[in-house]
């Protein structure tokens, strides 16, 4: 017993100053709620990277989901070396020629696409039952602090005080539950951990609990006998033996009819084997109780959850080369009772406030609706409005980044690190075709940069895949990734339909955020060592693959826009066509950016010389007869107008192709393409529109977009359909995907700030509903942090920190002053490009507009654009000038 004392003694005296901070917090930075979680989608989320909880708050149960981010069913693939279009590209560019794409769509469909992709695993619950908790609770709270990344309960039954602080810790890798009575030796509760995974069991010792068990070997969204039926062995080895003899067809667990999921022996063995251990420290009696711990009279108890899976690597086997997930679980265990439970807190705060704190945003609103729980403010979003609301919600984009992504960890996928599905929506991997890059987009500027790493890492990774499918599959140089991949980085198309699985623009649109990560920081070795030698590899797999489309002009050889379709000129539906708008929008981006990148570093100068003769024959945007921006080289009529992807306005957001001045025809034509397809949409479409607009520095249409995502969704089996947002402020597709919150957090930002059109803007899409606020800590291109405040619609301060030096062009809606060290300094009209080197655009070129095109009339608001030199480590003060 004395190796613990130190622990119990440090949680003691902890517990009376701990348990003032435990109760409910009221200020802007807290979601909290008067009832306990009824369905996942009202639990309140925790990570700390790689481990994730769900926090229900039941007053006689607490529940927490748990995940780890490493835990998948599968393993790494074969790598497909069946799939080879060359054969078959002339046959198929035929029938888009002779304009059969729909027979092109079916083709692809049956002989170019690959395997079901696998899934993300939920890896268990914790469940806490308490000895009083059949009498009824009252005064019940719980909530979500998102300035110290903590969930907490608290509610009176029979006269005692019952408080909840629960809290994922990044420095000590351990989710931390503290349980606490003001009335002393009245705690008394049941702890055990389960897992949805038949594999799974428990057991417990002294005062450990300890549950392990294999994820599954093979997840199929289709019925097995499906799988069979159409013929997949060689696309599926992993469920025949070496002599081609289907593996028992036991099924342990079913997706409701629909799909197949098979544990160990049915696949030989395979899946991923996973640890969690629970550990209870506690002034109270503990006791095993068969798979749980069973406490008494205890008035606090501390519970440490550690968590570990067999994950060795997206190129290693987790059955037969994993590592032992139990080294994992005793090493962090064993490492976070050497501290007290003030300093676990402490070392938690330390580490998660470094990183929250560095953005602050205010948007002046009615102090009030904060006493009321979040799920009725969303409710109320729309009718009344809420800026305060508005700006947890952009903090929460935030504080879900933190908590998901990580420094060697995996990156967020569609469901961030949270999912509780064993067969998931979308296998809960990364859909790369919108969805994993808009979980990354507030990175930088929201000053998260650091929170980027781990999309790096699954860069480098899937290049190493991706080289041996550009190789095999196109007989192509480079690499390539096509709409979905996992954490065994598969490159190769997925199984499915040509309109979302043959897309292979996704290793294009991935070396934006690494040109981006460049342009915010400066970091020359980066751009070196990391992000030139995947973008080098990207350009060489594009150049491969751009044909003539028969008038000198290149285009991508067989193409789709993003899940889209189209009517072709046989009446029918149809997807696949050459050179759709947003394969020519990354393209242009890409080869541009590649030849600059090799010119800084003096590096590929053939290679250089290449892309520049391609870029020039490159096809040009295209304006139809709408007024639209084309989405498909030819001005096919829409199969659904008013669809959720906006690809082919890529140029628009997140490129910087488009511009009011720079390129005022197609910047009418995205308007017109806004207009048509509406404001009404799934929940990760309206953070995407919510940004367009932004760009067209239209504030208040951008927040007609932010009402409509604040339309409260899943509280009944009626309003599940439509995006909007769930009651803990996920957003909601439906179902869940995590998208929509970062895509709303970096629209805010780009709301307020903007870098990419050669000129660090100030309030550029300002809504007249937030008349007054202020926000600090946005980074701009260049390597400027910028602070802002304004009154009445009107910009009253900022302040810009440079950390590069160079030229900063200002753009505002007024004339302003400039003062540095209390002197005033020369701002001077700005002429011409920006001679800062991370402020250059990408040219769009000359649009071919169709004869007859209506675009329509946009009226921008005015602004004044000024040159200020700067040094490095200069803070430079902005004030109207009258």
């Amino acid at each position: 017993m004395n190796v613990f004392r130190p622990f119990v003694t440090g949680l003691l005296l902890f517990g009376a100053a701990a348990l003032l901070r435990a109760q409910s917090p009221a200020g802007p930075l807290a979601l909290w709620y008067d009832a306990p979680a009824e369905k996942w989608t009202d639990a309140l989320p925790l990570g700390n990277g790689r481990l994730g909880a769900m926090v229900f708050g039941g007053p006689a149960r607490e529940r927490l989901q748990l995940n780890e981010d490493t835990l998948y069913s599968g393993e790494p693939p074969a790598d497909l070396r069946s799939i080879d279009i060359r054969k078959d590209l002339g046959h198929v560019v035929g029938l888009i020629k002779a304009g059969r794409n729909a027979e092109a769509d079916t083709f692809i469909t049956k002989n170019w696409l690959g395997r079901n992709q696998q899934c993300y695993q939920p890896l268990g619950d914790l469940a806490i039952d308490f000895a009083d908790g059949a009498a009824p609770a009252e005064n019940y709270r719980r909530w979500l602090d998102l300035d110290t990344a903590t969930a907490g309960v608290s509610f009176r039954r029979g006269g005692i005080a019952h408080t909840r602080e629960i809290f994922a810790s990044h420095p000590d890798q351990v989710i931390v539950v503290r349980l606490r009575h003001d009335r002393p030796g009245t705690l008394s509760f049941r702890a055990a951990l389960s897992s949805v995974h038949p594999t799974a069991r428990a057991e417990a010792a002294a005062r450990t609990a300890v549950l392990r068990g294999q994820a599954p070997g093979f997840v199929g969204r289709r019925a097995l006998n499906v799988l069979e039926q159409a013929g997949e062995q060689s696309r599926y080895p992993e469920l025949y033996d070496a002599k081609g003899q289907r593996l028992p067809t036991t099924v342990p667990y079913a997706g409701g009819g629909t799909g197949t999921v098979l544990y160990g022996d049915a696949v030989g063995g395979r899946g991923m084997r996973f640890e969690v251990r629970l550990t209870v420290r506690t002034d109270g009696k503990v006791t095993p109780d068969g798979d749980g711990l069973k406490i008494e009279g205890a008035t606090e108890a501390v519970l440490l959850l550690a968590a570990g899976t067999s994950f060795n690597g997206y190129d290693k086997s987790p059955s037969r080369e994993g590592v032992d997930p139990a080294e994992r679980t005793v090493r962090d265990t064993t490492a976070a009772l050497k501290h007290t439970l003030a300093e676990l807190r402490a070392r938690h705060l330390a580490d998660y406030r470094e990183l929250f704190r560095r953005v602050t945003l205010r948007l002046a609103g009615d102090p009030a609706k904060a006493a009321l729980p979040t799920d009725r403010r969303i409710a109320d979003f729309r009718a009344s409005g809420d800026p305060d609301l508005a700006a947890l919600c952009f903090q929460f984009g935030r504080y879900l980044m933190i908590a998901g992504s990580r420094a060697g960890t995996q990156p967020l996928n569609l469901q961030g690190l949270w999912n509780d599905q064993v067969i998931p929506p979308w296998a809960s991997g990364y859909t790369v075709n919108i969805n994993a890059q808009m979980n990354y987009w507030p990175a930088e500027v929201a000053n998260l940069s650091d929170l980027h790493e781990p999309l790096f890492r699954l860069l480098r990774e899937v290049a190493v895949t991706g080289a041996i499918a550009a190789k095999n599959m196109y007989g192509h140089r480079g690499w390539v990734l096509h709409h979905n991949t996992t954490i065994w980085r598969d490159a190769f198309p997925v199984d499915g339909h040509a309109r979302a699985a043959f897309w292979n623009l996704a290793a294009g649109w991935f070396s934006s955020h690494l040109w981006e990560r460049w342009l915010f920081t400066g970091d020359r070795t980066f751009l070196a060592d990391e992000a030139y030698p995947l973008m080098k590899g990207a350009a060489e797999f594009y150049a491969d693959w751009l044909v003539d489309a028969g008038n000198g002009e290149l285009v991508t050889a067989v193409s789709t826009s993003p899940e889209n379709a189209f009517i072709d000129s046989t009446g029918a539906r149809a997807a696949v066509s050459q050179g759709a708008t947003m394969d020519l929008a990354i393209i242009r981006e890409l080869f541009t950016r590649t030849v600059e990148a090799a010119e800084l570093l003096g590096r590929d100068p053939d290679l250089r010389a290449e892309l520049r003769a391609k870029l020039a024959k490159l096809a040009p945007y295209r304006i139809g007869v709408r007024g639209q921006l084309q989405e498909w080289r030819e001005d096919y009529k829409e199969a659904e107008p008013k669809h959720r992807h906006l690809s082919h306005l890529y140029a628009l957001h997140p490129g910087n192709q488009i511009d009011p001045v720079a390129t005022p025809e197609l910047f009418r034509a995205a308007a017109r393409t806004l207009e048509l397809r509406g404001d009404e949409a799934t929940g990760w479409s309206m953070g995407w529109k919510i940004n367009f607009w932004a760009r067209m520095r239209d504030g208040d249409h951008a927040y007609a977009i932010v009402r409509n995502l604040f339309t409260l969704v899943g509280t009944s089996e009626t309003n599940m359909r439509g995006g909007g947002l769930y009651r803990n402020m996920f957003d909601a597709h439906p179902p869940f995907q995590i998208d929509g919150n970062f895509g709303y957090t970096a629209g805010v930002a780009e709301m307020l700030l903007q870098s990419h059109a050669g000129a660090v803007h100030l309030l550029p899409a300002l809504p007249s509903v937030w008349p007054e606020g202020e926000v600090a800590g946005l980074k701009a291109r260049g390597g400027f942090t910028v602070d802002l405040s304004w009154r009445q619609g009107k910009l009253v301060r900022a302040i810009v920190k440079s950390a590069l030096g160079g030229n900063l062009r200002l753009r505002t809606p007024a004339a302003v002053r400039v003062v540095r060290d209390g002197a005033p300094i020369a701002a001077t009209a700005a002429r011409g490009p920006n001679p800062n080197p991370f402020h250059r655009t990408v040219p769009a070129g000359a649009p071919v507009v169709a004869a007859g095109a209506a675009l329509p009339d946009i009226r921008i608001p005015d602004t004044v654009t000024v040159d200020v030199p700067t040094f490095a480590g200069g803070t430079y003060e902005i004030l109207p000038a009258n």
